[in-house]
């Protein structure tokens, strides 16, 4: 922590109070906090304190009207209004907004009377993530740790969590010392769990961090939001864990917690002890829960493929085609050359189609040179499988496991240009990219290479979104040699940026944009209000109330949700017109990622679709901490369209990033049964 403007904090006998006691510290040391009593909402005596949201309220309207907008000098005006809802509003947008225009005029909420517009305003400063508001919001920490009031402890943990979002790593380490905080103290736990997440996205990361959240994880006495939070970022943090290997195989071991024990195989690979790989492997073939399940192979995979081949190879026959389909695809991934054999072996087994098309495709990528015999065999059966497959699903994996050869190309090229559905093309296409990235293209011929070069920026140029963005996203790969196959990335980039269409084609745009700015040497600039064409119908939310239901029928069964318009109004009257339009009924479920999430509602069946317009991101403070939640797919924000996707589990690094709209309350049974390619029947709001 700097001493700049905030004075030299004290520490009583070295052990370490952080900001619980920061501000009795100031008040001793004589710090005279930096605020104009003239700007701030307290002028006048008592203002109102209690918010209540009415979304029929005509001023509440106009606010997150003007947040759809993105017009922050309109929302900025109601800062200072006298009605507290008003003020929460407009401090909540700045969220979703996330500009520091206004930071000043912002900052000044943190003093309101009101926990509720405090709250908010903290939240939106971790989201805007200016250094500037660093030391405003350990000026603001509550002094009161101690105390029982929820509201304040709630305001603190938000307050620790918009430090993680932006502060230094100075904080990061005094705020990882901090031990005084009991299993009571929820409110600050979670805020402290959080702040260290957050600097964990921002790529800071202390071992004094990481120790904190293995304590965090260990203690069972802790909430298991807190210890959930732990896990995952034990999970997802590029860290060692050596150190703490006895501690978190004793964990993972005495762990009843289904929810949290998840997240913990690849913090276990990352201690790189046999006792920790050996409890894993024993947990695969004793474990029930195919989630956990799934994050074992991967993890084992990652960790040393060989050492875990047998048993991976043996999930190939679990009955849940998400591990088994797993297995293959880990196989896929981390395997190579010495075992081609016995997948060759394997694919002659009876397996779903999903896993016998993984291993043919396993065969086809590893297969060594001088072993033409079965080669042929496997194209052979491969070929087959193109011909006799029954949904594009089945047809695009077996063209993808015959693109895995790189001799295929002219053939692979041939089914693209014939193929009818958009998935199959995609894939395809993408199969394209994959290969010119991969060092099997150094074994093609010059002019072969070229050929599928050529290809590739055919695709840039044909308009087709999927198409346009997968070559742009190639092309921003600067390492692969253009010249040489008479490509000027900067000028193909140039012309094509042109033809597209907008909002429309947002996701290529953005990829476009992306890519000139690597070979330009220039700031990515996305103007934003040139993806915004959409404005929200408050004419369909009207009817609707306060409680929102949608029961999404699917060919798996019934999924029930309830929505959140007080959240996230414009997401909520988006989704519900598009219900009512029967928009959703006949769509897939086009992406399963097991564990993580399933995502429907594409208009062309391969994720690249979206309607003619983007809605704009509204970025709350709700949390994606637990399975079951209902967000919106997008691009990047204020690129969201059509498509949305429910989690599997808690998804922490999605929060503050993707509009959270509503939550399954019925039907996590059929959430899990999903697979890619499944439909949505119809979608009924009530």
């Amino acid at each position: 922590m700097t001493q700049q403007g905030v004075g030299k904090i004290r520490f009583k006998n070295r052990n370490v109070y952080f900001m619980g006691r920061l501000l009795i510290t100031l008040i001793i040391a004589g710090v005279v906090f930096a605020c104009n009593p003239s700007e701030s909402v307290q002028e006048g005596a008592a203002l109102s304190t209690e918010v209540s949201l009415d979304l029929s309220d005509s001023i509440a309207r106009k606010i997150i009207d003007f947040q759809d907008h993105l017009s922050g000098m309109e929302v900025s005006n109601y800062l200072k209004h006298d009605d507290p809802t008003y003020r929460f509003l407009a401090a909540r947008a700045f969220a979703s907004i996330k500009s520091s225009d206004h930071l000043e005029a912002l900052i000044t909420l943190l003093d309101d009377p009101s926990h509720e517009v405090r709250q908010a305003t903290a939240f939106a400063l971790g989201q805007i993530g200016d250094t500037r508001a660093e030391q405003a919001l350990l000026r603001s920490f509550d002094n009161v740790v101690d105390s029982t009031d929820d509201v304040n402890t709630a305001l603190n943990g938000t307050i620790l969590e918009a430090i993680g979002k932006c502060g230094s790593m100075t904080n990061l380490d005094l705020l990882s010392q901090v031990s005084t905080y009991k299993p009571t103290d929820h409110h600050l736990l979670l805020g402290q769990a959080r702040a260290i997440y957050r600097f964990m996205q921002r790529n800071i990361i202390t071992q004094q961090g990481t120790a904190k959240m293995v304590t965090l994880l260990a203690n069972p006495d802790m909430p298991i939001d807190v210890r959930l939070l732990a896990a995952n970022y034990l999970s997802r943090a590029q860290v060692n864990l050596a150190d703490h290997s006895k501690l978190l195989q004793l964990t993972y071991s005495n762990l009843m917690e289904l929810e949290i024990k998840r997240f913990l195989p690849y913090a276990l690979t990352k201690t790189g002890e046999r006792g920790a790989i050996d409890l894993l492997k024993q947990s695969l073939r004793e474990d029930e829960n195919f989630i956990l399940k799934c994050n074992i192979i991967k993890a084992l995979g990652a960790y040393d493929f060989a050492a875990s081949r047998g048993l991976i190879q043996q999930m190939l026959r679990q009955k849940n085609i998400h591990i088994a389909s797993t297995a293959a695809e880990t196989i896929i991934k981390e395997s190579d050359s010495r075992y081609w054999k016995s997948y060759m072996t394997l694919s002659l087994g009876n397996y779903p189609w999903q896993i016998k098309t993984q291993l043919l495709h396993a065969v086809s990528k590893f297969i060594p040179a001088g072993n033409a015999m079965f080669l042929n065999i496997n194209q052979d059966l491969i070929r087959q499988r193109i011909r006799q497959s029954k949904s594009p699903e089945e047809k695009a994996a077996a063209i993808e496991a015959y693109a895995a050869h790189p001799r295929n190309y002219n053939s692979v090229i041939k089914y693209l240009d014939e193929a009818e559905e958009p998935l199959v093309r995609t894939a395809i296409f993408q199969s394209l990219a994959d290969l010119v990235r991969s060092r099997n293209f150094r074994k093609l011929g010059k002019a072969a290479r070229k050929t599928v070069v050529d290809r590739i920026i055919l695709g840039l140029n044909n308009g087709d979104v999927a198409q346009v963005t997968i070559a742009a996203n190639l092309l921003s790969d600067n390492q692969i040699p253009w010249a040489s196959y008479g490509v000027q990335p900067s000028v193909e980039l140039e012309e094509v940026k042109k033809k597209l269409q907008l909002p429309r084609d947002s996701e290529a745009h953005i990829s476009v944009q992306k890519a000139l700015a690597i070979h330009q040497g220039s700031k990515l600039d996305i103007p934003q209000d040139m993806l915004h064409t959409h404005s929200i119908d408050w004419s369909v939310l009207a009817p609707l109330g306060d409680t929102v239901l949608a029961t999404i029928q699917t060919s798996r069964g019934t999924i029930e949700v309830e929505l959140f318009p007080k959240v996230a109004p414009a997401t909520v009257a988006n989704f519900v017109d598009l219900a009512k339009l029967n928009y959703y009924s006949g769509k897939t479920f086009h992406r399963v990622v097991p564990g993580f999430v399933i995502q429907g509602g594409c208009n062309r069946g391969d994720g690249y679709g979206s309607m003619d317009y983007n809605i704009r991101s509204e970025l709350n403070q709700a949390y994606y901490d637990g399975p079951g939640k209902l967000g919106m797919a997008s691009a990047g924000n204020h690129t969201e369209s059509a498509q949305w996707f429910i989690t599997q589990s808690a998804t922490p690094h999605l929060d503050g990033r993707y509009s959270l709209f509503g939550e399954v309350k019925y039907g996590m049974n059929v959430v899990n049964q999903i697979e890619a390619g499944d439909t949505i029947t119809s979608i009924v709001i009530r």
